[in-house]
């Protein structure tokens, strides 16, 4: 057996060995945070959509409300956990996980803003079926105005909370963030590098830097909700933050905003950096556009501040109280 021959046998081994390694830290850390199963004791329907099963809930009696959380590879409908019980009195309320988040499927594929434009509509047309307000946050607001701007006649109020940044979502894939998606994708490396960018830890410097203001009053039970998201389905979990990375989710909604015809109304949390340049943005093309802001709440208002995001949703959905 001569030298080369050896050499190569060997680092065929080592590449062997550290791939075996890697899956089983990535097994054995989706174990560890899907192991508590907090999101399946919770009691969900199911929508089977053409590219996956949808899970959703609803609750209360009324005028319909669809919740579309924030689309992130942590997030679920637990984001809407202090909104649901108070808001069912007075509407009915469907809480969805999107496809890629939460308790719904996975698929392994390029996940776009018009995939969940279709989704929207799809769900409202099939499963409500009604006339439908729908309240939505961060990146969710692009798809939620665009499914608006196909089907208005499907929607009442629309009220968006700590929208994307217009030129953020106006960005498109580039050479290097297809290389980043490409890597990511990859089974063993690509997952363990998903597995440290959605870390545990992560999630709580997240929690305490960017989703709220008081960092005292976070719940603990929230990191571990978003942990376990961040996880389920196994070596699917990453599927959407592939898509995200390589920026095939987002979409320009300039004319969207300058061509939809209905009533549009932002909350935002008063403390996040910047909040009035991307407002400001989003007024520019929609004058109409009603805003307030949520003083000391960051991302998530309606887990920090739930009465005044409760408060002003009563107000928009003309709800007696």
């Amino acid at each position: 057996m001569n030298k080369k021959f050896t050499i190569t046998l060997s680092l065929i081994g080592v590449t062997i060995t550290t791939f075996i390694g890697l899956s089983a830290i990535n097994k054995a850390n989706t174990k560890l945070a899907t192991s508590k199963e907090l999101l399946n004791n919770k009691n969900k329907e199911i929508y089977h959509w053409r590219f996956g099963k949808i899970s959703y809930s609803v609750t209360g009696e009324g005028k319909p409300v669809l919740l579309v959380h924030n689309l992130k590879e942590d997030s679920s409908s637990v984001e809407w956990a202090e909104i649901i019980s108070k808001l069912s009195r007075t509407n009915t309320v469907y809480s969805i996980d999107l496809l890629g988040c939460g308790l719904s499927d996975r698929p392994d594929i390029t996940y776009t803003s018009y995939m969940y434009t279709q989704l929207i509509n799809d769900f409202i047309n099939n499963i409500i079926k009604k006339k439908t307000s729908v309240i939505t946050t961060g990146k969710s607001s692009s798809f939620v105005l665009d499914a608006c701007n196909t089907n208005e006649e499907a929607f009442e109020e629309l009220i968006l909370i700590n929208p994307e940044n217009i030129r953020l979502l106006h960005k498109t894939p580039s050479k290097r963030t297809r290389t980043a998606a490409f890597i990511l994708k990859l089974p063993s490396i690509g997952s363990f590098i998903y597995n440290m960018l959605t870390a545990k830890n992560i999630i709580e410097e997240n929690f305490k830097e960017k989703y709220y203001y008081d960092a005292e009053h976070i719940p603990e039970a929230l990191y571990d909700y978003y942990y376990e998201s961040s996880h389920l389905k196994g070596k699917d979990a990453k599927n959407l933050s592939v898509s995200l990375v390589g920026r095939y989710t987002n979409a320009n909604i300039i004319r969207t905003l300058k061509n939809i015809n209905k009533n549009i109304h932002i909350l935002a949390g008063r403390e996040i950096p910047n909040i009035e340049n991307t407002i400001n943005e989003y007024q520019y093309y929609n004058p109409a556009i009603e805003v307030e802001y949520i003083p000391y709440t960051k991302e998530l208002p309606q887990l920090e501040a739930p009465d005044e995001i409760l408060k002003f949703i009563n107000l928009y959905l003309e709800n007696e109280i």
